[in-house]
């Protein structure tokens, strides 16, 4: 009986997870699935196999609270496995982009590429605020205070690529100095 329990909760916070997975990149309100549409899937599951069934459906944790959770979970381990693949690969290049939201804040989106598996995979490294009066400096200690955080290897970076931002390509660019510094194959 404790081994069916077991397997009957693994098997509801898998379908838990999933339904949060599913809910993140809709961007909708964490609530609407434990409202809308889990009252619709127990009608479904009660039509089609039964009410026994629909009840086991019931117990399927959707709440605010929950699906927010299982969501910083699921990014927490996505993280994670690229920190352990840039960790494990031999070389990457890095590509920054600078912008400024609607309401006046710099953005640094920092998107990496490496070799994983005879593939050649791109993810977003970082995706920091940084001030408004954006130099060189900030933008390397922003990445290099995530590398650093991260036990993730500078030595390995071969290329960098930027969408021409000054406080990046300038004449006397702070950043392109540092980071030649660190990355000694670029």
């Amino acid at each position: 009986m404790g081994t069916k329990f077991k397997t009957d909760h693994q098997k509801i916070t898998e379908a838990s997870y999933k339904v949060s997975h599913r809910i993140a990149p809709a961007g909708e309100a964490h609530v609407i699935d434990e409202s809308i549409t889990k009252p619709y899937v127990q009608d479904i599951i009660s039509c089609v196999l039964g009410e026994s069934y629909s009840k086991q459906v019931e117990s399927v944790s959707l709440s605010n609270n929950t699906v927010k959770r299982r969501i910083n979970n699921i990014t927490d381990d996505i993280e994670l496995e690229l920190i352990s693949r840039l960790q494990a690969c031999n070389v990457n290049e890095l590509q920054l982009d600078e912008s400024t939201d609607v309401a006046g804040l710099a953005i640094l989106l920092v998107f990496v590429r490496y070799d994983f598996n005879k593939k050649i995979e791109e993810n977003l490294l970082l995706c920091e605020s940084v001030s408004i009066n954006t130099t060189g400096e900030n933008i390397f200690n922003c990445i290099d205070n995530f590398r650093t955080t991260h036990e993730i290897n500078s030595g390995k970076c071969i290329e960098v690529c930027s969408d021409g931002a000054k406080a990046i390509t300038g004449k006397v660019s702070v950043f392109e100095a540092r980071i030649k510094n660190v990355a000694k194959k670029l």
